[in-house]
């Protein structure tokens, strides 16, 4: 029987209705999950890490999370399942992704429903995540997110709708895997993994998105404010209003990275246009581009990249298309 850890952090998963107060907060731990788990099935250790709502949960705390996964993946654990919040859960798992190099598998999930509701599909998520932590075709496919019966790659993964159990998905890539019963089927395996050592986060990473009309305050304050690295959200193909070229060219003239991925779920940057502020304008002024990264991936990206490189052209390299 395989070793699986499951390290809590809290999010809706862990949440419940009480007397005390006016809405559900995150409560449940370890023990709780444990005695909702089928019996005799696995061999599960619980570790509860925080119990938070993922909106309080910073890129800092999902570096402490990736080290503490990594420890154990160092041990005698076959797997980890981290339970999260859904409304970061593809930022952790992402930063996880980069940070941890291991065939071990580990394995995200939450839930959408509070576990006070009718329906509540935190057990049901929890055990199909532990299933995938334990089965040996999971093994070398990096840092994966189990959610209503489907196996998504971290790097692709995003959450696309705010109510439904069926939140998650990956745009243009689809599930890697599926989960029936106790069956684990694996359709294809994840490509272009990035594996980033790193101890330390750049945390002053911003992520401006293009939007119509839109001037350049927001450029401007990133640079004012000593930014570590900016990372645009760009129209289609990699396209910004042409007003913003100055700035940053500026940006880039004082060693700001800056990454440019579309603010499209599908696609990378790329285009044959010849008008101001295209594709072609953003790569001859030096900017890197996150392609199939969506923005607050390509973000995380950015704080590792940036937190690790030991000079600028290791930073490049890591984004080389």
């Amino acid at each position: 029987m395989h070793n699986v850890v499951v390290i809590t952090t809290g999010g809706t998963i862990s949440t419940k209705r009480t007397p005390q107060w006016s809405g559900a907060v995150p409560m449940l731990k370890g023990d709780d999950f444990s005695a909702m788990l089928p019996r005799g099935e696995f061999n599960v250790s619980f570790q509860d890490f925080t119990n938070l709502p993922s909106s309080h949960i910073t890129p800092t705390m999902a570096l402490d999370l990736a080290q503490r996964v990594n420890s154990q993946l160092l041990g005698e654990a076959d797997g980890v399942v981290v339970t999260h919040g859904t409304d970061t859960l593809e930022e952790s798992a992402f930063l996880c992704d980069l940070l941890i190099d291991s065939n071990k598998p580990v394995i995200f999930t939450g839930s959408m429903r509070i576990a006070t509701d009718v329906g509540y599909d935190g057990v049901t998520n929890l055990t199909g995540a532990i299933r995938a932590a334990a089965a040996p075709q999971t093994r070398g496919l990096g840092v994966m997110v189990a959610f209503n019966d489907r196996l998504f790659s971290a790097a692709t993964v995003q959450k696309i709708d705010s109510q439904t159990v069926d939140a998650f998905d990956a745009p243009g890539f689809g599930p890697i895997g599926s989960l029936t019963g106790a069956t684990v089927r694996i359709n294809h395996q994840p490509s272009g993994r990035h594996y980033i050592p790193c101890s330390r986060l750049a945390e002053r990473v911003d992520l401006i998105y293009a939007t119509q009309g839109a001037d350049d305050r927001q450029l401007r304050a990133a640079i004012d404010t000593n930014s570590q690295g900016i990372v645009i959200a760009a129209f289609g193909g990699g396209r910004v209003p042409p007003w913003w070229l100055p700035t940053i060219q500026e940006a880039l003239n004082k060693r700001i990275p800056v990454v440019v991925t579309t603010r499209c779920l599908k696609g990378i940057c790329y285009d044959e246009y010849g008008y101001v502020g295209e594709y072609h304008d953003l790569k001859r002024l030096g900017v890197m581009f996150a392609q199939q990264l969506s923005p607050v991936k390509a973000r995380i990206k950015l704080m590792v990249a940036v937190g690790a490189a030991a000079h600028p052209q290791e930073l490049r390299d890591w984004f080389a298309e």
